[in-house]
Parts: C-alpha cells; structure tokens; sequence
C-alpha cells in the first residue's frame, strides 16, 4: 500500500468515525482488558496538523452529528481513548479501524485539535486602515475542465468529501481494498465496477437493522448521490 495521506489516517476522520453515537468515544473499556501502555512516544503537540488530520473526523464528530462532538474535550481524554481502540481495550468496528492507522504523533495532534477547538478565538489587533487602491478589472479565466468520473471515485474512495458530509470509503477497507477482516470489515479487491455499485445502492436503500458493519455503510452512503456511487465503483473495479 503506497503513503497514506493526512485526511485518511485519521479519521483522521470518519467514514471513517461513522457512527452508532453511543459506541464512540463513549463506551466503556471492558474490565477484563489491560490499559494500554502510555505514556504516548510523540514530539510536541501540533494543533495545526491535528486539524488538518481531522478533516474526516468531522463527518461524524461534529456538534449535531451522528457521534460525540469532540470540542473542547480534554487532551488526556481524547488521547486515551484513541490509544484504547487502537489497542483493542476499547470495541468499536469503525473506531478501531481508524485509530490502527493512527501513530502516537497523530493521537496527541488529533487530541490537541479538539481540545483547542473549543476555545474562542483572539480579538483581532486594530489597526490603521490602508489607503484605499482603485480594484483592478476581473482577469478572464477558462474553468477547469470537470473531474473524470474515475478522479472523482478516487478522491471521494481516498480522501472523501468533508463539505458534503461524506467520510473516505479508505477509512475503513483500507487504500488498497483489503478492509479488515478481524474487525468485520471485509475486503473488496476484485469485487468489479458493476458488483460494488449493486451493493452500494442496496446498502443505502437498506433500513436500520442493528448490525455495526450494514449500518455503519448505509449511514455512510446516505449523502451519496447516485453519480458518486458510480464513480466510487468504477476506483473500486480497479483495485486489484
């Protein structure tokens, strides 16, 4: 599998965070588990890179959304509970998968995001206004030609699309397709264009059923439209 970019290791992100509010970050740690070694081998916290490695968190961790908003929540917390599912103390399908492909330097960004994402921003320092300058006329521009629909069900496949509520399809199976078998998520390498779009649309037309993998699909799929499903399928039909 080739680097894996900033957005989707994390959940950051979200699909890959999907979702069941209740499980994530809010679960008890079974009794019977070991707590998870700390303290976390990481250099200074960045905030800065903790944001831009929460782009896909954001999806499902959000104030209204369908898991816990995370702002403002204390660092040592955040982190904790990272470091619990990515060791396994902690059971969630979605969570446990996203927080594998966290390493300790993205834990403590990622928890000081959140814990500074609550605080309120500086009053700006006044100043003189500058002179005013006459505007320059608008420049012609030739817009850019629209995405393929193959780029388009890559980008949505590997980085998702935070405005539109959609989380990576990568989160979870992985950027190469292999998924995670332990944790329920299976693979979906040579699954084909017209097989992967039959089971998209299935699994967003599908009503709740209680089951953390069909769920956790169609919850990530509902804001999909049926022209992103095809182009997702047609990335996923080359996965090989």
């Amino acid at each position: 599998m080739g680097m894996v970019s900033p957005s989707v290791r994390l959940f950051a992100a979200g699909l890959p965070a999907l979702l069941l509010a209740s499980a994530v970050l809010t679960q008890p740690v079974r009794a019977q588990t070991a707590t998870p070694a700390s303290p976390l081998q990481a250099g200074p916290a960045s905030a800065a890179r903790g944001a831009t490695l929460a782009g896909s968190c954001t999806g499902c961790h959000r104030a209204g959304g369908r898991a816990p908003d995370l702002t403002g929540r204390p660092a040592a917390q955040t982190q904790a509970a990272l470091v619990a599912y990515r060791s396994g103390a902690r059971q969630h399908p979605v969570m446990q998968g996203v927080a594998a492909r966290l390493s300790d330097q993205d834990i403590v960004d990622l928890a000081a995001h959140f814990a500074q994402a609550g605080g309120q921003p500086a009053a700006p320092t006044p100043s003189t206004p500058a002179p005013s300058t006459p505007t320059p006329p608008p420049t012609t521009t030739t817009p850019a030609a629209p995405a393929t629909p193959l780029a388009l069900g890559k980008a949505l496949y590997l980085e998702g699309a935070p405005a539109r509520n959609i989380l990576a399809c990568a989160v979870c199976h992985g950027e190469d397709g292999q998924g995670a078998e332990a944790l329920g998520i299976p693979s979906i390498v040579g699954l084909g264009e017209a097989a992967t779009l039959a089971a998209l649309k299935t699994y967003r037309a599908m009503p709740p059923v209680g089951i953390a993998y069909p769920d956790a699909m169609r919850i990530a799929l509902k804001p999909m439209t049926d022209a992103d499903l095809a182009a997702v399928s047609a990335y996923v039909g080359t996965l090989k």
